[in-house]
């Protein structure tokens, strides 16, 4: 994960600049270390695939 200016992250998918609160965080159930953050748009195109969970809000991760 890519945080810029404590507030804003880079969209693991499209690479485009979002606020924290804009974004997802999809996470690896297997593997808490393998997490990428998507954006509402590349969340509508990968979705959630089985064996993933999604955290919705992921604001208290900026500074």
């Amino acid at each position: 994960m890519k945080i810029v200016d404590g507030d804003k992250v880079v969209c693991d998918r499209c690479e485009s600049v979002f606020l924290l609160a804009d974004v997802s965080l999809l996470e690896k159930e297997t593997n808490r270390n393998y997490e990428k953050v998507l954006c509402d748009d590349c969340l509508g195109a990968v979705g959630v695939p089985r064996g993933y969970t999604l955290r919705r809000d992921i604001t208290h991760l900026g500074q």
